[in-house]
């Protein structure tokens, strides 16, 4: 057998493999917010020989606006797509809207799929679900969350990794913080507002409503402000000292 044979079949033994392995899609963003959150909080345990809660609770979310803000520019290029598939879901799943939540990220990705916008994008045709303003390229909800992936997917690496690095001067990454952390704080109390107001929550069980819209909205909450809080800090003292450095 030739090299060039060995070649092409090697290549094409990858190509099946990374079309036939799949995994479940809850199981993929799980492992890859602990290993995104891990391998900044080993590389500050190993610069600096200190375990930082404040470290660890910032890398761990900054890290996950990363992944939602991959989300978020998938909502941007897949709107139309996102529309569709809401169509087709509002009334099969009306009064069950969590069940289609769960099989989404009940069901397997091949590996060939893992950065495929058009297979995310059914994060938000499922959001929609309960609150149809993501299926609605006019709507408040939508600009938001696309002007949050990306604005904020590069200051989130840069803080991540500065705060360990030292990357720029304390009080220029402080800046960093407190900017995306206010964005990030300002846009979600300001959606919350609207879902609200135009009651949007009608129709929805409020055990629904809590596990989906509430943990997500309380978790873009309170580690901004925590973001806020330390990134004050950081200005004030123009320090890196509060990770323990």
């Amino acid at each position: 057998m030739t090299d060039a044979k060995l070649e092409v079949d090697s290549a094409n033994a990858s190509t099946l493999v990374t079309t036939r392995v799949a995994l479940p899609i809850w199981l993929v963003v799980f492992g890859v917010t602990v290993l995104g959150t891990a391998i900044p909080v080993g590389l500050h345990v190993s610069r600096h020989g200190t375990i930082n809660v404040h470290q660890i609770a910032l890398s761990f979310f900054f890290w996950l606006n990363v992944i939602i803000a991959f989300w978020e520019i998938c909502l941007f290029f897949r709107i139309d797509q996102i529309r569709g598939q809401y169509d087709r879901f509002k009334d099969s799943y009306r009064g069950r809207e969590l069940d289609r939540v769960l099989e989404f990220f009940g069901s397997k990705i091949p590996l060939s799929q893992l950065f495929s916008m058009s297979r995310w994008a059914e994060v938000w045709s499922s959001y929609a679900l309960f609150d149809d303003s993501y299926a609605d390229k006019k709507s408040y909800g939508f600009f938001i969350d696309i002007g949050n992936g990306f604005s904020t997917l590069i200051p989130s690496l840069i803080f991540i990794y500065g705060i360990t690095f030292e990357l720029v001067p304390a009080r220029a990454l402080g800046i960093i913080g407190l900017l995306i952390s206010y964005q990030m704080l300002y846009g979600t109390l300001v959606y919350f507002t609207s879902f609200v107001v135009n009651r949007r929550y009608r129709g929805h069980t409020p055990g629904n409503l809590a596990a989906f819209v509430g943990m997500t909205n309380a978790l873009w909450t309170v580690f901004p402000v925590w973001g806020i809080a330390v990134s004050i800090w950081m200005i004030y003292r123009d320090s890196f000292a509060i990770f323990g450095g």
